[in-house]
């Protein structure tokens, strides 16, 4: 998957932390976390940018205030600072620094976007810091085998392979791949074609766009010309919205019908609005939906729901199952200090929002499954894993009030 603001504006007060003199962080922070204070956790974002897009910060307020309602830590209590990263690798990179020279700051969970995290999770590994990324998955971000570093997400590459055992099981045999030509897209196209072809199934041709450039039936022309001439069962369309959705507008208006298939990246509103009725029966991936039927969905909708009188999107649940993920492993140490909190996410076997939580050595999820949406009647709607052929799904409306 891939909110701004000066940083006082936010309340983050770098310039009062406590801090003993001639101390190191890591000594420093070793006495905070044995006192009796709130739990700093830090959450960077880019606030600003996403915070009325995204219901991010719902979910993490709607954790803290039950972690703490249930007793917080061995009874004190979790307190969030929210510093904004801006989107920015330049940003990302100071905050991380700061935070670790913070010793307030016993854990850390963000960034959004995978650029921004990979490089601040290096100054959180070296720092002690353990670092929970709810919603970065390049694989690189655990590809260095640090110590404090967990992702509770999937990689591109996992979602990809998930969605191509997908398109396997529905009898699509031949496939084209249609990939942005970035880091995120070629990783999706490339594992996606590796899975496949593990199935004795074929990829008919790969092309790539360019995602600074707009999609027109001319820029599209030839490759649409050599789809229709190679008839594809499927389209895996390893993009993001909003070019996603004219994409698939161009390809419906070529006269192409076949499925399109697509990544978490595409499971936004977005790909609606920008694609209109082009975009039915396109099946993307993703992490949450709340008509998913399971009791942790529906427990943490109702809740959501009672609290903000809305319905949660997939970053509430990503950030809220981050935040609980974390106060478990510090339960479960009995205390908030950076190393025995690591060491208790990696043996952590819990069962959140969004799904299980077992970490292996790397900090990547075990066990972990996608789920499916289905766009129909211009929304998302779940796919049952046990109706493939699209029986049984439910709609939520668009407008997301209860």
């Amino acid at each position: 998957m891939h909110y701004g603001g000066l940083l006082g504006v936010i309340g983050l007060p770098w310039a009062l932390t406590a801090c003993t003199v001639g101390a190191s962080p890591a000594e420093s922070r070793a006495r905070v976390a044995a006192g009796n204070g709130d739990i700093v956790v830090a959450a960077p974002w880019p606030w600003e940018a996403r915070g009325g897009e995204l219901r991010y910060a719902e979910g993490l307020d709607l954790a803290v205030a039950e972690i703490n309602e249930s007793g917080g830590i061995d009874g004190r209590r979790i307190r969030l600072i929210r510093p904004d990263d801006r989107q920015s690798v330049n940003e990302g990179r100071l905050i991380a620094q700061r935070l670790a020279e913070d010793p307030q700051v016993m854990a850390v969970i963000g960034h959004l976007q995978s650029y921004v995290t990979v490089p601040a999770a290096a100054i959180y590994d070296f720092a002690g810091l353990p670092l929970v990324s709810p919603s970065s998955t390049s694989a690189e971000l655990t590809s260095r085998n640090y110590a404090r570093v967990f992702r509770a997400t999937l990689t591109d590459q996992a979602i990809a392979r998930q969605m191509a055992d997908y398109a396997t099981g529905q009898g699509y045999r031949q496939a084209v791949i249609y990939y942005v030509r970035n880091e995120y897209g070629r990783a999706l196209a490339n594992a996606f074609e590796e899975q496949y072809q593990q199935g004795n199934l074929e990829v008919l041709a790969r092309h790539s766009y360019d995602a600074n450039r707009e999609p027109s039936p001319r820029s599209l022309e030839p490759v649409l010309d050599a789809w229709e001439s190679l008839e594809p069962d499927a389209i895996f369309l390893a993009g993001e919205v909003p070019l996603a959705g004219r994409i698939i507008a161009a390809i419906r208006a070529a006269g192409i019908d076949v499925p399109v298939l697509g990544p978490d990246a595409m499971s936004t509103p977005g790909l609606v609005d920008e694609g209109g009725g082009a975009v039915e029966g396109t099946v993307v991936a993703s992490f949450f939906h709340p008509d998913e039927p399971r009791e942790e969905v529906s427990r943490f909708v109702e809740r959501f729901q009672a609290a903000y009188d809305i319905v949660p999107d997939v970053t509430s649940a990503l950030a809220y199952d981050a935040l609980w993920v974390l106060a478990q492993a510090m339960r479960a140490a009995r205390t908030p200090a950076p190393a025995n909190v690591s060491e208790a996410l990696r043996r952590t076997d819990w069962h959140g929002v969004t799904g299980s939580f077992r970490f292996d050595q790397r900090g990547e999820l075990l066990d972990r499954r996608i789920i499916r949406l289905v766009v129909r009647g211009g929304e998302f709607t779940y796919l049952q894993d046990e109706h493939p052929d699209i029986d049984g799904e439910r709609v939520v409306a668009r407008d997301r009030t209860p």
